[in-house]
């Protein structure tokens, strides 16, 4: 059943009028068989008034009183859920660059894989989102600042290499830090209100973090920190996790296992009121990428339908007026 929400309440009062109108319209028609048993004849009364008006008399005045309603509920200005393209927004796409990221399970390797689809991904958002790219290893950086270049952004992800240690939380606060000010509800609304972002959601600053990881952090702030710096800047973090439970690389002349661990990325994710996803293949990686871009480029929104209501009420009232003027000449139903 469709949701109907009014963007201006207190004019449904209005519909007092109607029902007003409707109880005269009674009032009228008791008046008029009483007035003319007090004036008739009475052995005359039978042929001037009848027990009842006629039917299309009473019909008539019911469809104008509908149309009264509906022109009322446009008034009110009824609105429907509904969905529409955000306009702006500023993406960062934190990946993780330690040394794990070099093992093969996702072909060709979890890096290597990781920057493909996000390279796919960058190309899918519209042209109008920025977006930005954090390193996640033992000392999380901004490769590039948040930016509508999509393709220097791209150029910018080849650059990407691997080296020693995980910093999940310190690759968190480097990325809210990258935000621009503004970017994030609540810098938006310290900065001009939070009116103007209610009346326009597509409109409304939007801020997302992307944090694709194999495993937990080893060095660095807690992640219980960056969650709720990121909790309070209403930025969700949506995390993937990529790898396999079976998987190695090569570290100091030795084979080091490097199952995927995925704990830390629910958390922070769960946390953050962001999503979290599994990835243990490129194709797999693709589709959460794909999932993810729904959901940063379409906004909820109420969609306003007083329109439809106005031209119910325009074409019921205009159907009562031609066929009062048909019937009697004149557009009185009483």
């Amino acid at each position: 059943m469709l949701a109907l929400d009014f963007a201006s309440p207190d004019r449904l009062w209005l519909l007092a009028g109607a029902a007003g109108l409707a109880v005269a319209y009674v009032v009228m028609q008791a008046r008029r068989r009483r007035d003319a048993a007090k004036f008739a004849d009475p052995a005359l009364l039978p042929f001037l008034v009848s027990g009842k008006a006629p039917w299309w008399r009473h019909a008539v005045a019911a469809v104008f009183a509908v149309g009264l309603v509906l022109a009322t509920v446009a008034a009110a200005q009824p609105t429907v859920p509904g969905t529409a393209e955000r306009q702006q927004a500023t993406i960062i796409v934190a990946i993780d660059t330690s040394d794990s990221m070099k093992a093969t399970d996702v072909s060709p390797s979890r890096l290597a894989a990781a920057v493909s689809e996000a390279k796919s991904f960058i190309e899918g958002l519209p042209s109008t989102f920025s977006v930005g790219i954090v390193s996640a290893d033992a000392t999380p950086k901004v490769v590039v600042a948040p930016s509508t270049d999509h393709q220097a952004v791209e150029v910018a992800l080849d650059r990407l290499a691997t080296s020693p240690g995980t910093a999940l939380g310190e690759a968190i606060f480097t990325a809210l830090n990258a935000l621009p000010a503004g970017s994030t509800p609540t810098t938006a609304a310290q900065g001009s209100g939070a009116g103007s972002s209610a009346a326009n959601p597509a409109k409304a600053p939007a801020a997302r973090i992307v944090l694709l990881s194999d495993g937990k952090s080893t060095t660095g702030r807690p992640d219980g920190e960056a969650i709720a710096a990121a909790k309070a800047a209403q930025v969700p973090v949506s995390t993937i996790a990529i790898g396999t439970a079976h998987a190695s690389v090569q570290s100091a002349g030795q084979t080091v296992d490097v199952p995927v661990d995925a704990s830390a990325l629910q958390a922070i994710a769960k946390g953050t009121d962001g999503k979290f996803f599994q990835a243990a293949s490129a194709d797999q990686l693709r589709a959460v990428y794909a999932d993810i871009n729904s959901e940063v480029t379409v906004v909820a929104t109420d969609k306003g339908v007083a329109e439809w209501f106005a031209a119910a009420a325009l074409l019921l009232l205009l159907v009562a007026s031609v066929t009062s003027m048909l019937r009697t000449g004149r557009v009185v139903w009483t």
